[in-house]
């Protein structure tokens, strides 16, 4: 049985960092200097990535050997049903919007109706890797971070054709060199100066070195942690989200989040904890889909900017994540425990 730790709020701890940093458009100019210097959003982003690679490999460990398709579709459930409850109401939304001639978006420029036929066929597969490159160059998404879904959707097609040939073939040594692979040639395109799915790669590594070094079978479990942590951040630098260079004080601010992170994946949570930390992770991911659509109607509909706004806009958020948790997360609890064949 899996350890249960204190995960939850610490994700939601993310997914409020993405949103606080996405909400700087609901600030007066003069308030929004930290946002563009530091990147809180783009951090929290590389330490998701962390825990994925955490958790997908306990639960590999502990739920899944040998049964890579259960695994995939625990996966899909837990990353479609909410993507598409919340594109649906981002549609919904902006289309309110324009036909009201108030749309205006953060990171496109809102020509012509929302709803054309190949930008809601972008949306419907916004999950599948490599979608971009397959877009026309003016089309924008109604949720433009799915950037990251698709990376994780990548990791876990990863993840699931490496269980599937270590049962095929029954050999040990599979994953361990699926993983190797995966991080030199994630090296390789760091190298090249460029930036991609690849570059990435060192996040979801150091996530599952963090899990080894955590199983207690010696030093050499911490080996693979130690070989990944520079190139993890080497992999943030080249992302570039960030429109100023990286530097010291985000350096800082992500080895406090690893290291954090690494603390409590060996730190039990007390009982009278749990189902607070259980109720804040499941509001993590609906917090980072939903907050997007509020943070344009809130930008479209009021004039003001300032901190007032900028709170109103974290606590609908909030709350519009709790009633997505409750209507789309929950009644898909005991599917996916079947799945799991364990609840947790």
């Amino acid at each position: 049985m899996a350890l249960y730790r204190p995960f939850g709020a610490f994700r939601f701890g993310l997914a409020l960092m993405v949103m606080l940093q996405h909400f700087q458009h609901l600030l007066a100019p003069s308030e929004t200097a930290i946002f563009g210097c530091m990147g809180f959003g783009i951090m929290a982003v590389a330490v998701f990535f962390a825990v994925s690679g955490f958790v997908v490999a306990e639960a590999n460990a502990v739920f899944y050997r040998g049964r890579p398709l259960a695994f995939m579709a625990n996966r899909l459930l837990r990353l479609a049903p909410p993507y598409y409850a919340a594109l649906a109401l981002s549609m919904m939304v902006q289309l309110v919007l324009w036909r009201s001639g108030r749309l205006a978006l953060w990171d496109y420029p809102a020509a012509g109706a929302p709803l054309t036929w190949y930008r809601v066929v972008g949306g419907l597969f916004g999950l599948l890797p490599a979608l971009r490159a397959l877009m026309p160059a003016d089309a924008f998404e109604f949720i433009p971070f799915a950037w990251t879904l698709r990376l994780e959707m990548a990791f876990y097609l990863a993840v699931a054709l490496a269980l599937l040939a270590a049962a095929r073939l029954g050999c040990r040594w599979v994953i361990p060199a699926a993983a190797a692979v995966a991080y030199l040639a994630s090296v390789a395109v760091l190298v090249s100066g460029r930036h991609g799915i690849l570059t990435t790669a060192p996040m979801f590594l150091t996530g599952l070195g963090i899990w080894l070094a955590g199983t207690g079978r010696g030093w050499a479990c911490c080996v693979p942690l130690a070989v990944v942590l520079p190139a993890f951040w080497w992999g943030f630098v080249s992302l570039g989200q960030n429109p100023h260079p990286a530097h010291g004080a985000q350096f800082i601010v992500l080895a406090g989040l690893v290291a954090l992170f690494a603390v409590l994946s060996v730190s039990p949570a007390p009982p009278s904890w749990r189902a607070i930390d259980r109720r804040l992770g499941d509001l993590s991911y609906p917090l980072y889909l939903n907050h997007y659509v509020v943070g344009i109607a809130l930008t479209d509909l009021f004039a003001y900017r300032g901190v007032k706004l900028y709170v109103m806009g974290a606590v609908l958020s909030v709350a519009l994540a709790a009633g997505m948790a409750g209507l789309v997360d929950r009644p898909l609890i005991a599917m996916r425990n079947r799945l799991r064949r364990q609840a947790i």
